[in-house]
């Protein structure tokens, strides 16, 4: 795993080594550099495989290209075997080598080909051509900034904002994602200048020419199957790529929760080794999200090599040190837990695998057992669930983190809508009433008619064969999934030198049951029916049987307790005047409303603080 940085158009040594050095943290094992006409590359290494030959920039023997690459692709021994029958010959025990001989041979199609997670630039001195690709779940992320006839590219925004002729004018549409999501949707970031590649995409940049397209799609039809043919098939391929994603020359662990895909990655790790494996639990304010007993119930179970660690409201004075990170607003507190986490994983291992993209391929969220509720429930007329609606509204949700109430409303606003209007009362924090009513006038007046949902209707149009349940799966497979899951996890775990491997989010897998029948992961109130089956006898029934708890802090609590001063600071009545972005008073009106447990506002209230650090930090 590293970091990458690159300028196209300029020659500029002095830049591209302070780019580089600002992603030291994802490759602490040391740096390299290419500089030729017109071109400056750099590199930050993180050692897992191959010590002595993977070193980059890596050349091909006549000079011709150069490649920089983040990632694993963990089928390069059948690639690197393919080659061979071409002609190639390989010098290195490493994938990067692999990389640029598929690259050289096939070109663009050998993106096709590559299984695992990566973000590349690849440069053709002759063509004086830039090819830049991110893996098709997006778990490694690539910058980007077009300025004039100049091409800044990074792992992180951070090193495309030292670039003096970046500006780091806020983009207002990616402001109203985050508000929205709680994290910005590809390609907008919070900076009008710079962009991220989505995932599953590839661009080219030739003599300031910018070109970038979609090379990914997942398939729509499932082969014909029954539960018992589709439960072979996972484990086949749990079987056939476990191995490759435990391959390392350095120690190698798993994060392991009291749910089930972290389960299933232990369980499939200890086959082959005694697994170290961590948790990460709260105090007595976070009793009902503590998953540490489940997960240590696992791990004596596969006899795992297990720790723990604790975390209470202290956590939120990371918030800087987390936003240095993702250089924008990022509101899932979530990130704070992966920090503190992978902070201690790092200590005893350099790779660590998780259970993140289960939930999205297999059934997790409660959001799909609610959509499915809901074909069932059609019948009821709209009357009816609109003074269910506001029946809910006079109820007390509490403060707790568990959602429940924010859940139900959830479910009975989703009545009656379209897809994407439905998904969004499960998935987004305001809609456009709530946003217009947040807004100052000015604010207002800038996104008057826009659609927050735009980038989910594409989805969902292109989507529309898999059927209401699986269709929710496929826009967070290619929206919740890469943009806030897999983001937190990069950065959270590469702010450590830590490589995160996902198993469960791989392309291969992914495509092989995104279109699977929804009755094989979801069955009346049962989510991940499929996952459950596969690891009966395999981990203790109790685990199976647990409903899917997720991992969040109780920052509801927290908000109302330890945090307050600092909430009531950064959102007090003066300051929100002062940014101008926002009326005084609904913020405050959220704020009482929290204190009092009449309305869990923990989302809205968090993400408003993270932009108050953020713009602190960034903009003032």
């Amino acid at each position: 795993m590293c970091g990458i940085a690159g300028i196209v158009g300029n020659q500029n040594p002095a830049l591209i080594e302070r780019m580089t050095r600002l992603l030291a943290h994802r490759g602490p094992d040391g740096d390299g550099f290419h500089i030729g006409a017109g071109i400056s590359l750099g590199h930050r290494r993180l050692i897992v495989l191959d010590r002595e030959g993977g070193a980059q920039p890596m050349h091909d023997a006549t000079g011709r290209y150069t490649l920089i690459y983040n990632g694993e692709v963990y089928n390069y021994r059948a690639l690197r075997e393919a080659l061979r029958a071409e002609g190639h010959l390989f010098h290195t025990q490493c994938d990067t080598e692999v990389v640029l001989a598929a690259l050289i041979q096939w070109g663009e199609a050998a993106l096709q080909r590559f299984q695992g997670m990566f973000a590349f630039a690849l440069w053709d001195q002759t063509e004086e051509r830039l090819l830049l690709a991110r893996d098709p779940l997006g778990v490694k992320p690539i910058y980007y900034a077009r300025v004039q006839n100049t091409l800044y590219f990074a792992s992180e925004m951070k090193s495309i904002l030292c670039c003096p002729d970046v500006s780091r004018e806020m983009d207002l549409e990616g402001l109203e994602d985050y508000l929205t999501f709680l994290y910005t949707e590809p390609p907008r970031t919070i900076y009008r200048a710079i962009r991220q590649l989505p995932a599953g995409y590839c661009a080219t940049w030739r003599k300031g020419e910018w070109s970038e397209r979609r090379y990914w799609k997942w398939p729509m039809e499932a082969p014909r199957g029954n539960a018992r043919d589709w439960l072979a098939q996972l484990g086949v391929h749990l079987d056939q790529s476990m191995p490759h994603y435990a391959e390392a020359d350095v120690p190698v662990g798993a994060l392991l929760s009291g749910g089930l895909d972290s389960a299933c990655i232990a369980e499939q790790l200890a086959r082959v080794m005694v697994p170290r494996t961590f948790s990460i639990g709260f105090g007595d304010e976070g009793g009902k999200l503590d998953e540490t007993e489940a997960a240590l119930e696992t791990a004596r179970y596969l006899k795992t090599e297990h720790r723990a660690i604790r975390a209470d409201a202290d956590v939120a004075r990371l918030l800087p040190t987390m936003l240095e990170h993702f250089d924008e607003p990022f509101g899932n507190p979530t990130a704070l837990l992966a920090y503190v986490l992978s902070r201690e994983v790092r200590k005893h291992v350099t790779v660590v695998l998780s259970g993140d993209g289960g939930d999205e391929v297999f059934g997790g969220y409660r959001r799909y057992l609610g959509i499915a509720l809901s074909e069932r429930m059609d019948w009821v007329p709209q009357p009816a669930w609109r003074g269910a609606s506001m029946l809910l509204r006079q109820l007390p949700s509490g403060t707790d983190g568990t959602a429940i109430a924010r859940r139900l409303q959830g479910f009975v606003v989703a009545q009656g809508r379209d897809p994407v209007a439905r998904y969004a009362a499960w998935t987004a924090y305001h809609d456009r009433a709530s946003l217009d009513t947040l807004y100052a006038p000015e604010l207002r007046r800038q996104l008057a008619g826009r659609d927050p949902l735009a980038h989910l209707r594409a989805l969902a149009a292109e989507s529309e064969a898999l059927g209401p349940v699986n269709q929710a799966m496929y826009l967070d497979l290619n929206s919740f999934l890469p943009n806030n899951v897999l983001r937190y996890g990069d950065r959270m775990s590469m702010a450590h030198g830590l490589e995160m491997r996902v198993p469960l989010a791989d392309p291969i897998l992914a495509g092989a049951f995104i279109a699977m029948p929804d009755g094989c992961k979801i069955r009346r109130r049962t989510s991940k029916v499929l996952v459950r089956a596969h690891l009966r006898g395999k981990v203790p029934n109790g685990v199976i049987a647990r409903p899917k708890l997720g991992l969040n802090p109780p920052m509801g609590a927290w908000l109302n307790g330890a945090l307050r001063p600092m909430l009531e600071d950064y959102l007090s009545e003066s300051r929100i005047t002062a940014r101008g972005y926002f009326e005084p008073a609904p913020v405050a009106k959220m704020m009482e409303e929290h204190r009092s447990g009449r309305r869990d506002h923990t989302w809205r209230l968090w993400s408003l603080l993270v932009f108050e650090e953020w713009h602190r930090a960034y903009l003032d």
